[in-house]
């Protein structure tokens, strides 16, 4: 009986045991099974925000005299798709813009082969995207953002402007914005070696990568010992270059050489026909049917550069009033006093006398007008304004040109030398 009692017992604990390891080993199962079922999925998604997973991505450039016609029909899209896809690009961007070197990305179905996306991209800050996925063709334009960083650069000129800019990627941008904002002030092409310069400038960033030079806000010319200052300043629609107190640094030039307005017997016509040559050739300048010995006036600052009997054009003053602009004044009677090549003169300065001079029919004045040396309608130039920072203003510009002082010289409000470089803003 004893033997029996202990069978039973056994037999008892070995089917617990049993049990126990049964409910442990149902413990540990569904904790591995909850782990697996938490794995993340990884979408790749491209600079675009397209999934690249579901297609064969494909990268072209745009060729010579390739068309938005021509990069769809590589796409071996039919006649109808193409002409849908240039009328509803035409509404978006301007489809004559495709240049060479341009890209563009082709989303190509794997199940078919079909295009399904493409994205083409103008410049380093837009693309377009062509998007065949939805019930009909979507076109829709994006723009990167852009970031600005300001910069302060200086220098001292050896041998050119050019040369002597440090940040290789703004040379030729801030080159020629030197010489834009001082054109009514220095001559950009007798710089001089010991000039020096300032100029604190934008840099633009798309993705962190420089892509192009922003605006000049603040520039400092030293040239010829004489300083020259030039900032940045907008309120509203009042937009310009000013000097330190609040003077546009552009000046303009007058309407017409006069002080009161006179008949134009002869308009600016590049095929008018000549009356004395009985021919048709250019008349590159305007005829005032000004009476003989009306005083003729220089219509802006500049320096003579010929005063003299010139031919055809009779008695002439040519005056340059900048890297750009130069006037002249022909058939004149008569020089005014002191009116001689090299010599200054002032906007309203009176330069010579109409008169006969010269191959003419009558007493006229021929006034011309040249732009890069080369010949444009006096009547038609847009020209900067001379302007001043208003009233209600000056005091915005005042602490503006303080502000952009500090980290343009690199000195505190009372002129004292900063004894670090001021971190420049974003």
């Amino acid at each position: 009986m004893q033997k029996l009692l202990l069978g039973i017992i056994i037999i008892g604990l070995v089917v617990q045991c049993h049990q126990n390891k049964t409910e442990a080993d149902q413990k540990v199962l569904p904790d591995k099974t909850v782990k697996a079922s938490i794995m993340p999925i990884r979408i790749a998604s491209d600079a675009f925000g397209i999934n690249v997973n579901k297609y064969e991505v494909q990268d072209f450039s745009v060729q010579k005299n390739e068309s938005l016609y021509l990069l769809l029909k590589k796409m071996n899209l039919d006649e109808s798709e193409i002409y849908e896809a240039t009328q509803k690009a035409k509404k978006v961007f301007d489809v004559r813009s495709f240049k060479p070197k341009q890209t563009y990305r082709a989303y190509v179905s794997k199940a078919n082969n079909e295009l399904k996306k493409m994205v083409w991209e103008p410049n380093e800050v837009d693309y377009v995207t062509f998007d065949w996925q939805q019930d009909s063709l979507q076109i829709y334009s994006t723009s990167r953002v852009v970031t600005k960083k300001t910069k302060q650069i200086s220098g001292e000129i050896t041998s050119s402007l050019y040369n002597a800019i440090s940040d290789k990627n703004a040379r030729d941008e801030l080159v020629y914005k030197m010489s834009e904002i001082f054109a009514w002030q220095v001559d950009f092409f007798n710089l001089r070696k010991g000039d020096t310069f300032k100029i604190l400038f934008e840099n633009k960033f798309v993705e962190d990568q420089f892509y192009d030079v922003g605006e000049i806000l603040a520039v400092e010319l030293k040239h010829r010992g004489e300083p020259f200052f030039a900032y940045r300043f907008q309120k509203g629609d009042f937009d310009g270059y000013f000097d330190e107190e609040g003077q546009s640094v552009q000046k303009a030039l007058l309407k017409a050489p006069f002080t009161y307005d006179h008949r134009i017997s002869s308009s600016f016509n590049r095929n008018r026909f000549h009356p004395i040559l009985k021919r048709r050739i250019p008349h590159n300048g305007i005829d005032y049917a000004a009476p003989y010995g009306t005083r003729v006036l220089s219509v802006g600052d500049g320096i003579v550069t010929r005063a003299r009997y010139s031919g055809a054009a009779g008695r002439m003053v040519k005056v340059k009033h900048n890297g750009t602009f130069e006037t002249a004044y022909m058939h004149l009677s008569r020089f005014a006093k002191g009116v001689r090549e090299g010599t200054h003169v002032k906007q309203g300065e009176v330069v010579g006398y109409v008169g006969k001079s010269g191959r003419v029919t009558g007493t006229h004045l021929h006034y011309s007008m040249y732009k890069d040396k080369r010949p444009i309608n006096p009547l038609n130039v847009d020209l900067p304004p001379s302007k001043a920072i208003p009233k209600k203003y000056i005091a915005d510009f005042n602490k503006l040109r303080n502000d952009l002082n500090i980290r343009l010289l690199e000195k505190d409000a009372a002129g004292r030398n900063l004894p670090t470089t001021i971190p420049l803003s974003e």
